[in-house]
């Protein structure tokens, strides 16, 4: 499967979110950026690298660098002004299931965010509903919303549609 249609079967929204894809590499480049518009990092994923491998440029499915001096956030450009929730994940392909369905949805790349991420949520003057993972790290990251709801499956890109609509229409008014 090339690398568009998978990304595609992760229900990532494309002109949404635009990631650069390297088809030839095999690798999909997503951008992170604070909260002043600056980009401050990036995730590489290549789906056909070994899951084992943790965070090596060229070998590891996920690769995540960033400035650990600053927020670095994934998905701000799905923020709209209503209505007045948003939905924080851990990963990116998590985001995109909330995405996918036209709600504000953002991954903060950790189970366990700065100090500064929490405060940005706290400002916002909106429910933020976190959506953990199903084990002791989703635990962490419940603490950063109003809301904690923790997922069905593993994760929420493991979760069925029925689950990500329904957890969409309970918070979505």
């Amino acid at each position: 499967m090339e690398l568009t249609q998978h990304l595609r079967s992760r229900h990532l929204d494309l002109d949404l979110h635009r990631p650069i894809i390297d088809d030839e590499e095999g690798v999909a480049t997503f951008y992170l950026w604070n909260l002043s518009g600056q980009m401050v990092g990036y995730q590489h994923y290549r789906p056909s690298a070994d899951k084992g491998m943790k965070n090596h440029p060229k070998l590891a499915r996920y690769c995540t660098i960033r400035n650990t001096s600053t927020v670095a956030i994934w998905g701000l450009e799905s923020l709209h002004l209503t209505p007045n929730v948003l939905f924080v994940t851990e990963g990116v392909f998590d985001a995109c299931r909330l995405t996918e369905l036209g709600v504000s949805a953002v991954a903060v790349l950790s189970n366990d965010p700065s100090p500064d991420v929490l405060n940005w949520l706290r400002m916002l003057n909106r429910l933020v509903v976190t959506v953990c993972d199903n084990d002791s790290a989703g635990k962490k990251l419940a603490k950063f919303g109003d809301v904690a709801v923790f997922t069905d499956q593993h994760d929420l890109g493991d979760s069925s549609a029925e689950f990500v609509q329904n957890l969409v229409d309970k918070y979505v008014r």
